[in-house]
């Protein structure tokens, strides 16, 4: 009696397009093998499939050859001409974009899922990396961070790369002495928010002012009641006209009332007609926080 209940029960999910399976009447939840007509393939890996009431689970379908399986990734859907597809986990697509059309010369545009990499994991104030750090990172990879010795750990030891960020780094908090307002630098800024009171450890950055070049530590740290040494602004040099018509030069690339050149940078004079350099290789001089060796022309 339960053997032709059975038989009775079984169903069929119908046909397969350009593919097949055998026999095309079986019972629900028994899984059976697919294959595809010549010239197809199933355009997944798996082409194992069950037949539930609502039908082929998951739908099967089979790809012309020249189209192919997308490497790390999967087809999720088909609607008329256009093929949706997936990048696996760890992966995303190339162009971002997630639909392509099967043609007579293959995928067009051509599918790719390249890895998911994450930048380099954060710095941390008071905390060094001791596990996990290499040259590239991808989805999963993880990064374990150690305090300095007398610092307090506050948040996950480890972090993980995922969806290319970093799950939220910790803090090392110190018990040392606090600090009062940072110092201020000549023709710089601090580019956060100056506070009155800083905790042992924690940091402030500095900039300096445009053409100003930065000398030293861009951060200076709060340790014991006192901020470590701050970095210096080196002024640049100022060109005027005045000073090159006394030293009878001009510039010998560029034309202004007033150049400003940085400090470390090259700049080039040429003598002003009729005249000539009183040295050879004097014409090419660079600046010196806000100096400028002129070459002189007679």
């Amino acid at each position: 009696e339960s053997c032709r209940e059975e038989l009775r029960s079984a169903i069929s999910c119908g046909n397969i397009e350009n593919g097949s399976v055998k026999p095309r009447f079986f019972f629900q939840r028994r899984k059976r093998t697919f294959e595809c007509n010549a010239g197809y393939i199933a355009e997944n890996d798996n082409n194992r499939i069950e037949c539930t009431s609502s039908g082929w689970s998951p739908v099967p379908r089979c790809i012309p050859i020249q189209c192919g399986r997308i490497e790390n990734g999967k087809i999720v859907d088909k609607v008329e001409e256009k093929t949706t597809f997936q990048c696996n986990h760890g992966y995303k697509s190339e162009n971002g974009i997630n639909e392509t059309i099967c043609t007579s010369e293959g995928w067009s545009p051509v599918p790719i899922c390249i890895v998911q990499e994450c930048p380099h994991p954060p710095d941390i104030d008071l905390a060094e990396i001791v596990s996990g750090e290499k040259a590239k990172y991808q989805e999963g990879d993880v990064v374990q961070y150690r305090c300095y010795p007398g610092c307090t750990l506050a948040g996950p030891e480890r972090i993980t790369c995922s969806g290319e960020k970093w799950t939220p780094p910790p803090k090392c908090l110190g018990t040392g002495e606090k600090c009062g307002r940072p110092p201020t630098i000549k023709n710089g800024d601090i580019t956060t928010l100056s506070l009155k009171e800083y905790v042992f450890g924690s940091s402030v950055e500095y900039k300096c002012q445009h053409h100003y070049i930065i000398k030293g530590e861009r951060k200076s740290y709060c340790y014991n009641g006192n901020w470590t040494k701050a970095p210096v602004c080196l002024e640049p040099c100022v060109i005027t006209e005045e000073d090159m018509r006394s030293h009878n030069i001009d510039l010998k690339w560029a034309s202004a009332q007033k150049l400003y050149v940085s400090h470390g940078d090259f700049v080039e004079f040429k003598c002003r007609s009729s005249l000539s350099p009183n040295s050879s290789n004097n014409h090419r001089v660079q600046c010196n926080a806000g100096q400028i060796p002129y070459p002189q022309c007679t």
